[in-house]
């Protein structure tokens, strides 16, 4: 009796997080092209805060040679994201391809669209330390002993949850440059001298 060898199996290319099917392959299969149903991304699952889009519209798309295209569909959506509505309907086209969509059961949809409460409101300070390196220029130039630049905040966005603190207000957030703790104490001799 032979035993054959196992087979070896390499995977080639690039890797992917997508797990899930096209939202044209979801909504050509429901009545109505799902109009009210539910569906989210894979993509959407690692906030705590329920992410999701309510299907409005579906237009499909003229026939194109490149399969690319061929697997996109038009679709006007309310967008829920992190827990905030967004106030104007948002088109989906250019992702409507990428296998990472999911239809939320209906017996589900009332229990994954529930309603949370508000992201506390994250505060940073205006200024904060600058980098090692340019600390010690700036010591050596200037002779400032705790040089400190200010903090710019991206700007972008409907729904910022963070902000910088006004004059006298206090931060609720901490900026530090550093390594912070090291886990292994014994790889930085020169921090673990400096601990003791």
């Amino acid at each position: 009796m032979s035993t054959a060898a196992p087979k070896i199996i390499k995977y080639f290319g690039r890797t992917t997080d997508f797990r899930g099917k096209p939202l044209w392959e979801i909504l050509g299969h429901l009545k109505n092209f799902g109009v009210g149903r539910i569906v989210t991304r894979s993509a959407f699952e690692r906030y705590p805060e329920p992410c999701y889009y309510r299907i409005l519209q579906v237009e499909a798309l003229p026939n194109s040679e490149d399969p690319l295209e061929a697997r996109k569909v038009k679709v006007m959506v309310e967008k829920v994201h992190r827990g905030i509505k967004n106030p104007v309907p948002v088109q989906i086209l250019g992702t409507s391809y990428k296998a990472d969509y999911r239809l939320i059961p209906k017996h589900e949809e009332a229990e994954y669209c529930r309603e949370v409460a508000q992201r506390a409101e994250k505060i940073f300070p205006r200024f904060i330390d600058v980098p090692p390196l340019l600390r010690e220029y700036l010591k050596d130039e200037t002779g400032q002993e705790n040089p400190q630049m200010p903090l710019v905040l991206n700007k972008w966005g409907r729904h910022k949850t963070y902000r910088l603190a006004e004059e006298g207000e206090q931060p609720n957030v901490h900026v530090s440059m550093g390594l912070g703790t090291p886990v292994n104490p014994k790889l930085y001799p020169a921090k673990e001298r400096a601990i003791e």
